[in-house]
């Protein structure tokens, strides 16, 4: 996957994670107002909204971003693209409205995964 890097935006998001995921006692109201600002930071800037499953981050991978900030060519306004180290990297079209629900249930289902949003640029896929 290769995305757009503008100097504007690396610059803007050096330190890695602009933010992180709400802490492990989560409320339904807390957990729909994390995912409202991922949503912000997802329009606004080239970042990616990203899960992982286990702390060591050694497990699957999930992010979410706009298609505008890849080379995709992909007719949808978001992008979900998955990596799993025994089944490679999958990428699947999405809406707005998909985005807020998998994150929703990320936050809902998972309290040991973690969401974070970082510069599109430095997120990593192995390929393969």
């Amino acid at each position: 996957m290769s995305v757009t890097r503008t100097p504007k935006t690396v610059a803007q998001h050096d330190s890695g994670t602009v933010f992180a995921s709400p802490p492990a006692l989560r409320s339904p109201a807390k957990v729909a107002s994390f995912v409202e600002q991922v949503l912000v930071e997802l329009r606004h800037e080239a970042v990616a909204a990203r899960y992982v499953t286990d702390l060591d981050q050694t497990g699957a991978k999930t992010i979410w971003c706009r298609v505008e900030h890849t080379t995709l060519d992909v007719d949808a306004a978001y992008v979900q693209i998955r990596n799993d180290p025994r089944l490679g990297v999958g990428i699947e079209p999405c809406s707005q409205a998909t985005v807020r629900e998998r994150l929703c249930q990320c936050l809902d289902h998972d309290r040991v995964g973690r969401v974070d949003v970082r510069p599109l640029a430095g997120v990593e896929f192995e390929s393969g």
